[in-house]
């Protein structure tokens, strides 16, 4: 007796069960999040939000329970045992699985060939790999990697799944190829299991022979046949205790595993690498155990070769959203701007970008052309406003905050009593030697950005290297700098934030830097004319006292 004929059996003799337990397989999400918008086409919901290919959400399937890199350098899942199986399949890389034929007479379509994105990110750019799985999440994604996925005849008559329903489209598809039975309830909300999960991808499998069975599969579990077909076929492994554990639910990142090696895909991992480097979602880094996986579910292209040789083209780098800056990748850099896009055949600063992104230095030094000069003394005696009135000289130099008078500007920042993470610490007009009088970059950065119509133009910059700082300022971008008054050595004296005392420099000064070149050394706007009153005080400051300080330090803002 086939599989396909015993699953049918083993189905039949649920129906004892309530319908809620019966309703099939599938992925979707709780309380479907603002990503979420209704699907006015085949797309998930996700990119049915952002038809333009930008990182819109999507969901994937998994199989394998994550691996966590631990400081040993050793993998091993969270709160739960290792696999018995790596992330990639069994078989030799170099030996990728084909996505397996399907008998017809059971469904009418089969996996499609191309590597079409079937999982995307959030309205914050994040991807949320470690994000449950839920029933109608795997309907949209498996529908949009099916050749025909309305090819089904078959009845659907779920009643929890309704027109308006961003997942209806996709369920009621599925349904009517078999891929899900059907019944009264679907259950979309509810979190795929792993069991579920297999069921669904075994009805497209082929004719397998059981060979791997798991010591919490009982032979008269619903899924049994199925669990053994898909560990059979390597798409799934066990843990190192000999179970399966079926009713587990699946991560995003774990979907996408799974999904990867039914239908044969394994990613380009150099340009993988360099999307995750780029910033591609800001919850993933390209040293994430899934990075590779991940990118392949989510980026549209051609592929040729087959497993670790798999190799893209025709990657569409200008319909990404990434993180805005400069990025060293392998040696090679790159440049996003504030509105998260790559820069490509353009000039960039002291730079050209080419098709693929990759920069190449074409001039020595770079400057803004012109900045504003604010000073934080005339006419107002800001006596410690030096970093939010650097950060006015640049916002206005970039167009924004135009008609934003600087004593606007500084009476409206956030303020703090005592923590200048959160805020400005004191006030801008009076020196306070029992305060630290000043605001970190990540709380001016916020702000700043409030004045920017959505654009991500400043960023906290602190720990960048003197090579970044410089790379930035080469590439058209400018910084403001935390140095110290008058460039003296850093002084330091015992501040009480928040209840805790910390040594801080207590000379500093904040300065908008806009120019680099390697003879003059960094060119300054510097707000503290206190020996230039009502006169413009710009300057070059020779590299090595800038570099001295800024190494000591490393504390800045960029400006994008």
């Amino acid at each position: 007796m086939g599989h396909h004929l015993r699953r049918f059996i083993s189905w039949a003799l649920l129906l004892a069960l309530p319908l809620s337990t019966v309703a099939a397989p599938a992925f979707a999400e709780e309380n479907v999040p603002t990503e979420y918008a209704a699907a006015t086409d085949a797309c998930t919901p996700e990119i049915a939000a952002n038809g333009s290919g930008e990182n819109a959400a999507v969901v994937g399937e998994n199989t394998e329970p994550p691996l966590e890199e631990d400081p040993a350098g050793e993998q091993t899942p969270p709160d739960q045992e290792p696999v018995t199986e790596p992330e990639q399949p069994a078989e030799d890389p170099g030996e990728a699985l084909e996505p397996p034929a399907t008998d017809p007479s059971v469904i009418a379509t089969t996996w499609t060939s191309a590597h079409v994105r079937y999982l995307g990110g959030y309205e914050d750019r994040s991807v949320r790999p470690e994000r449950q799985v839920t029933r109608a999440e795997a309907a949209a994604i498996v529908y949009r990697l099916l050749e025909d996925p309305e090819a089904g005849t078959g009845s659907c008559s779920y009643g929890d799944v309704n027109d308006s329903d961003w997942f209806a489209i996709n369920v009621r598809a599925l349904c009517r190829l078999g891929l899900f039975d059907d019944g009264i309830a679907f259950r979309p909300n509810e979190p795929i299991t792993r069991a579920e999960m297999v069921d669904l991808l075994t009805r497209l499998a082929p004719e397998t022979a059981v060979t791997v069975s798991f010591s919490d599969v009982p032979a008269d579990y619903w899924a049994a046949e199925q669990i053994g077909i898909a560990a059979s076929l390597g798409w799934v492994g066990g843990y190192e205790d000999g179970t399966f554990r079926p009713e587990n639910g699946l991560t995003r990142a774990e979907a996408c595993s799974i999904i990867n090696r039914v239908t044969g895909r394994y990613g380009d991992t150099a340009q993988a690498q360099k999307l995750m480097g780029l910033g591609l979602y800001t919850d993933m880094t390209a040293s994430h155990w899934a990075a590779i996986t991940v990118a392949e579910a989510s980026v549209d292209h051609q592929h040729s070769g087959s497993g670790a040789a798999e190799t893209w083209s025709g990657v569409a780098l200008g319909s990404y959203t990434f993180m805005p800056g400069v990025h060293d990748i392998s040696g090679q850099l790159y440049s996003v701007d504030r509105y998260g896009k790559l820069a490509l055949n353009k000039n960039v600063g002291a730079y050209w970008a080419d098709a693929n992104g990759v920069l190449t230095q074409t001039a020595s030094s770079y400057q803004q052309s012109y900045v504003p000069y604010i000073s934080q003394i005339d006419n107002i005696y800001a006596w410690v406003g030096c970093e939010p009135v650097s950060a006015l000289m640049g916002l206005k130099t970039y167009g924004y905050a135009q008609d934003v008078h600087v004593t606007t500007f500084l009476n409206n920042l956030p303020f703090s009593s005592s923590n200048p993470e959160w805020g400005f610490v004191g006030s801008p007009y009076v020196v306070d030697n029992s305060l630290r009088t000043t605001i970190y970059p990540a709380a001016l950065a916020e702000y700043c950005n409030s004045y920017c119509d959505g654009a991500e133009v400043c960023a906290d910059f602190r720990g960048a290297s003197v090579e970044e700082l410089r790379q930035e300022l080469l590439a058209g971008n400018m910084v403001v700098a935390y140095e110290t008054l008058w460039w003296e050595q850093p002084r330091y004296r015992n501040y009480w934030i928040d209840g805790q005392l910390q040594s801080l420099v207590y000379n500093n000064h904040a300065i908008l830097v806009y120019g680099y070149d390697p003879a003059r050394g960094y060119l300054v706007s510097d707000p503290y004319n206190y020996y230039n009153r009502g006169q413009t005080y710009q300057y070059w400051e020779n590299a090595a006292t800038f570099d001295n300080i800024w190494n000591q330090r490393k504390v800045g803002m960029v400006m994008r």
